[in-house]
């Protein structure tokens, strides 16, 4: 597969430099936007507004914003994060070698870009979305030692989503089919990334869990595996003041559980059976769960 990487770092000075609105915002539209335009369009939008709802707009370079973008831009490059993230690209497609028949993708467009994540203090400034086939973005805001040490685990992460929405019809899981599917699709990328590049890189939805609650939230997640519908399962999965933030169904469970959860089940399969985070992406989430013994 071939990986299109988008040159944001030569996009950001560029912008940063341009001598007027207009220029900006046609290097914006043209350079960072169109790459991603399909997916924008998939997701029911298009133009600059699905950007806006992203975090992403050309003003972040221009405004009041300006210093505090400009400074985002020289730690990523310091931390070397654009070419951390495309070596990181390589090393994850090649750990699913042995299921590259599977995986129905020719390229991928991929992007680590800066999004305004300042009404999301949970993700801890870094953040993506790779499940729609065709397009990955890594997001970063505020980079400081926490997150830009996981530079590699969240593209690891994104690229697990992408390559498991490429594989659906041939053994991948469809995240969407029901809490159990969404809940070990996230716990699968994480894994995937900590079996990567190790345990310390666990993003938040992992480390943060209350491990107090354990056992009572093991009880609802488990008569819970079999609900569908989009409000419902993002409910299940976000849980606490994301769910909140976002209108969903109150359930009452901490942020994130969705993820602790699906990581828990799967560090569980792992441990039982020996097999790799990849040989277990392929196997159906019911089996995992059952073999997986979490729930008891």
């Amino acid at each position: 597969m071939q990986f299109d990487i988008i040159d944001a770092e030569s996009i950001y000075r560029r912008l940063l430099d341009a001598p007027d609105d207009d220029a900006r915002g046609a290097i914006f539209d043209a350079e960072l936007a169109a790459p991603f335009d399909g997916l924008a369009r998939m997701m029911g939008g298009g133009g600059r507004a699905t950007f806006a709802q992203w975090g992403m707009t050309p003003e972040m370079f221009s405004s009041a914003m300006r210093e505090q973008v400009t400074r985002y831009v020289a730690a990523l490059a310091e931390a070397k994060a654009w070419e951390r993230a495309a070596a990181a690209l390589e090393r994850g497609w090649q750990a699913f070698s042995a299921y590259h028949d599977r995986i129905a993708l020719d390229k991928t467009v991929f992007a680590l870009v800066l999004s305004d994540m300042s009404k999301a203090p949970w993700a801890r400034g870094y953040a993506g979305f790779g499940a729609i086939p065709g397009w990955i973005m890594v997001t970063y805001w505020q980079p400081d030692t926490y997150n830009l040490a996981r530079v590699e685990a969240a593209t690891a992460h994104e690229l697990h989503h992408q390559l498991m929405g490429a594989s659906m019809q041939r053994g991948g899981i469809n995240m969407m089919a029901s809490l159990a599917d969404y809940m070990l699709g996230e716990g699968l990328a994480e894994s995937f990334a900590t079996e990567l590049y190790g345990d310390a890189v666990a993003g938040p939805w992992v480390t943060d869990f209350p491990e107090a609650e354990l056992e009572r939230v093991k009880v609802i997640y488990r008569g819970a595996l079999d609900l569908t519908g989009y409000d419902t399962l993002r409910a299940y999965i976000f849980g606490g003041q994301i769910a909140a933030a976002y209108d969903l169904p109150q359930v009452e469970v901490p942020m994130m559980s969705g993820y602790a959860l699906g990581y828990k089940i799967v560090q569980a399969y792992k441990q039982r059976t020996g097999k790799s985070v990849v040989d277990i992406s392929y196997i159906p989430p019911r089996e995992v769960i059952a073999e997986s013994g979490f729930f008891g």
